[in-house]
């Protein structure tokens, strides 16, 4: 068998077989191209077994070849899960099979690389949240076995519930591992029963979590696939407030691309509909609230202050009319507020950013995702305000009420490499550790 000190070379046959430049691998690993150079030729010797199976994945090299089992054993379902293959279309068997899952494999694992950061999952932090959703999820969504079974409408609420709550309490480890037998068996139930839009409802809410988890991470492609399948699933559900989410999620990858005009019209046009017609009651209202504020982020994002704040006041005008609804009134105008400081930071002001962030108690922000969101962003605005020793015990406390997100969240994890380079590193001891933990490298 050959030794870490010769991995190098049959990494760079593979590598040079598949016609991938050093570069290429680099981008597709987390890691540049000098460093796969210093792979091949021995000069920093492959012994990471997390890397060196990414690796051999990514080359189709038998994992023999460095030592490794042949092949991961299946996680056998636990008690209460919800059985059930990936997601994806079919994929033929035989040898017609292996180059397709070979770049289905590698359009998943190149999606999962961050810059800023390493693909390694088995670092001093433990597994890797993002490498994980990514893989999981890439998988789910680009690839399938046989088919699974339908399932009863309560039975997949239930599991729906359990998905969305470990998606708001940030534990994104699990949702991993839940989402795609719950994408799958989804799926199936949706496609036994067509016509039925409870089936189509629970099959675009399952989408609309799945999409919410991948922006967490580095724009892939994957995000968009999941938005598309949620909104057409939200079109035969017959609930306008699951379409609502699906066209604001849609909206969201639409911003993350680049598309702020495409966002705001999106969303604008979702919220005009949900006011049309009768008086809208307080769920309605609600999500029409929060449609404002994705239309001010946006706005935002295309540098048009004027209409951020525009958009965002009537956020807060739609709260005012919910103040009969305690809790949606709580919530929307917490929202406002999150809102406001993302825009703020966004459009260069750092100081307004932190001033709104003080006006609103953490206790007000009724989910763990948002609470620790505002947290990170707060730090960003501390960093942007040229304070990093504020903005490294921001991110700290985000740590300490929700590890998931900051370990998980693209935003924090370049936050976290951006302040490795900042000056005054005595005064942020443990930020090394901290940036293991989350699987930054300077």
């Amino acid at each position: 068998m050959a030794t870490a000190w010769s991995f190098g070379g049959a990494v760079r046959r593979a590598r040079q077989e598949a016609g991938w430049t050093q570069a290429e691998l680099g981008a597709r690993c987390g890691y540049s191209a000098s460093q796969v150079s210093r792979w091949e030729s021995g000069q920093q010797p492959l012994r990471d077994v997390a890397l060196l199976r990414q690796v051999a994945d990514l080359l189709a090299i038998a994992p023999e070849v460095f030592g490794l089992a042949s092949a991961d054993t299946a996680r056998p379902n636990q008690p209460g899960e919800l059985a059930g293959p990936r997601v994806g279309r079919n994929i033929p068997s035989g040898e017609e099979a292996d180059p397709l899952r070979r770049r289905t494999f590698i359009l998943a694992a190149g999606l999962a690389a961050l810059p800023g950061t390493t693909a390694n999952a088995a670092t001093a932090g433990g597994q890797d949240p993002t490498q994980l959703l990514a893989t999981r999820l890439g998988d789910a969504l680009l690839t399938t076995g046989p088919d699974a079974a339908p399932v009863g409408a309560a039975r997949l609420r239930r599991a729906l519930t359990a998905t969305a709550s470990d998606f708001t309490s940030c534990r994104y480890m699990r949702l991993a591992e839940q989402l795609p037998p719950l994408l799958a068996a989804a799926e199936a139930t949706a496609e036994a029963q067509r016509h039925e839009p409870v089936a189509q409802r629970l099959l675009a809410e399952t989408y609309n979590v799945t999409t919410r988890a991948l922006i967490k991470l580095e724009a892939s492609g994957l995000e968009w696939l999941s938005a598309d399948r949620a909104l057409r699933a939200a079109w035969g559900a017959d609930d306008p407030l699951v379409l609502a989410e699906a066209q604001r999620l849609i909206a969201s990858v639409a911003r993350r691309a680049g598309d702020h005009d495409r966002a705001q019209s999106l969303t604008l046009a979702a919220a005009q509909h949900l006011q049309s017609g009768p008086r809208p009651d307080a769920e309605h209202l609600a999500m029409v609230g929060v449609l404002y504020c994705s239309a001010g982020y946006a706005a935002a994002r295309a540098g048009d202050r004027e209409r951020t704040h525009e958009l965002l006041d009537e956020a807060a005008r739609v709260a005012q009319q919910l103040e009969g609804d305690h809790e949606k009134y709580r919530a929307l105008s917490a929202n406002v507020v999150s809102h406001r400081v993302s825009a703020a930071f966004i459009l260069g002001d750092a100081g307004a950013a932190l001033a709104h962030a003080q006006s609103l108690p953490l206790a007000a922000i009724p989910t763990v995702e948002r609470r620790a969101r505002m947290l990170v962003d707060q730090a960003m605005a501390w960093a942007r305000w040229g304070k990093p020793s504020l903005s490294y015990r921001t991110v700290l406390a985000a740590e300490r009420m929700a590890p998931g997100e900051v370990r998980t969240r693209n935003t924090a994890r370049r936050l976290v490499a951006e302040l490795l380079n900042a000056k005054n590193q005595a005064a942020m001891r443990g930020l090394p550790q901290l940036a293991a933990r989350i699987h930054v490298v300077g």
